[in-house]
């Protein structure tokens, strides 16, 4: 064997279980007693810790190809390795957008050369770009995503007609729709409300993305994808209200999924005045009511799964809004803080492990159709493990970030539970909170499954 990892208590599909894990080539060769195990060329004692699934991270923002100050494929990646990620999707609002062939084409070879842990790609799809859906799908996109707000250009939505077209064309490639649904004319309004009072302050920014414009941007997205039989998936949901609204339409037989991030379950707008800039995230964090109802609908498995929406801008972008809230981009870097601060939760008795794992690392590999060559520890899969100690206790430390940008969300955050090896595909890329993967080890992760109208190559 090439590798065999023993001592650890493992989380199989059937569930936990002291075992060791031998892997050849990459994939897991067996599961068992190390005394029936052959020998391997390298042993890692994984005594006292737990051996989960990689997790896979379906939401994440690298900036590379166009930004690459602000992230590139090597530090995002590394970031990734780092929180026990070992697959993540890329997102398509890079500069170019990756709305044609030739720039998802380009990407994924950016990615090939620095990627430290595996990736999948976004195809982007907007009113401009509504006619290369098929087109992006046969390079092997995992999926496609709009937006409802008209911030990125290439990759607005239009309106209700243009929606719908598009979730048609997504619909034909057999892919699912990712979507930021909140509703460009209520934003618009508030935002426009807000400045003509004068206001720049940070709490500003909270007022200006109401609830309703979540809401009401679900409940029409719903709505247009039941009309054109599309799979929709609701990113960064941070209100019950689009959790309910979904659940009715699942109930009735509709495809939908729906994901959240860490933020929207262990914070709330009271970081603004803390933060400022520094807090500010699309949708804005709410209220204490709004995410203790969250938590609780991501318990109970009404949330599908949780993404980090890793979004880092530079410094000095953030600082533009130091006197003027709106004047600061929104997003914050979180690929690397997502498993920490959940796997606290559990440590703290809020959560089950298993329903971690199922939402950060199954149900994404099934999204994707990554499933079950990753997403699971079993025979015949990725040998894609985070090995965390459940013991170890840390602070989140902003400057110690492996991002390009130091700043996060949860810094100052002390956590009890943390990634100590990440392995992807028998490879160690991370060890003690040191990343030795080499850039150019990832590699481009299409769907499993081909749909009818798309020829994989």
């Amino acid at each position: 064997m090439d590798l065999i990892v023993r001592g650890g208590n493992i989380l199989t599909p059937t569930g936990f279980t002291e075992a060791a894990v031998a892997v050849e080539d990459g994939k897991i060769a067996a599961i068992g007693r190390e005394s029936q195990l052959p020998r391997a060329q390298i042993t890692i004692d994984a005594k006292g810790k737990l051996i989960l699934p990689g997790m896979i991270d379906l939401h994440v923002h690298l900036r590379d190809p166009g930004s690459p100050e602000r992230e590139d494929f090597t530090t995002g990646t590394s970031a990734a390795a780092a929180g026990g990620v070992t697959t993540i999707m890329d997102m398509p609002n890079t500069t170019p957008p990756t709305v044609t062939a030739e720039a998802f084409r380009e990407k994924k070879k950016i990615g090939e050369s620095k990627a430290v842990v595996d990736f999948a790609l976004c195809g982007g799809v907007g009113v401009k770009s509504i006619h290369n859906t098929l087109e992006i799908a046969k390079e092997g996109a995992s999926a496609f995503k709009t937006f409802m707000t008209s911030r990125f250009e290439e990759l607005y939505s239009g309106n209700d007609a243009t929606l719908l077209e598009i979730f048609r064309r997504v619909r034909e490639a057999g892919l699912p729709c990712l979507i930021h649904d909140e509703d460009q004319s209520i934003v618009e309004a508030q935002i426009n409300r807000i400045r003509r009072s004068g206001r720049t302050d940070p709490e500003a920014h909270t007022e200006s993305r109401p609830r309703i414009a979540e809401a009401h941007g679900a409940l029409k997205a719903l709505t247009l994808a039941r009309e054109a039989r599309a799979r929709l998936y609701l990113c960064h949901t941070s209100i019950p209200e689009v959790v309910d609204h979904a659940s009715r339409v699942r109930s009735e037989g509709q495809s939908v999924l729906v994901e959240t991030c860490a933020h929207y379950l262990l914070l709330t707008k009271d970081l603004m005045k803390k933060r400022g800039v520094y807090a500010k995230v699309d949708p804005p964090l709410r209220s204490e009511e709004i995410r203790q109802r969250m938590f609780d609908m991501f318990l109970n498995g009404k949330i599908d799964t949780l993404g980090s929406d890793h979004a880092p801008y530079t410094l000095q972008e953030k600082e533009k809004g130091g006197s003027n809230i709106f004047d600061a981009p929104s997003g914050s870097p979180g690929v690397e803080t997502t498993l920490p601060v959940m796997l606290d939760c559990v440590n703290k008795g809020m959560l089950s492990l298993q329903r971690l794992v199922q939402a950060f690392s199954e149900m994404p590999a099934k999204i994707a159709q990554l499933y079950p060559t990753k997403g699971c520890l079993q025979t015949g899969a990725d040998a894609d493990m985070a090995i965390v100690d459940m013991n170890k206790e840390a602070i989140v430390r902003a400057d110690r970030l492996h991002s390009k940008q130091k700043y996060t969300l949860f810094d100052g955050w002390k956590c009890r539970g943390w990634p100590a090896v990440t392995i992807v595909r028998g490879t160690i890329v991370l060890q003690d909170g040191e990343i030795i993967g080499k850039p150019g080890y990832g590699q481009f992760q299409k769907p499993l499954f081909k749909h009818p109208h798309v020829d994989q190559n």
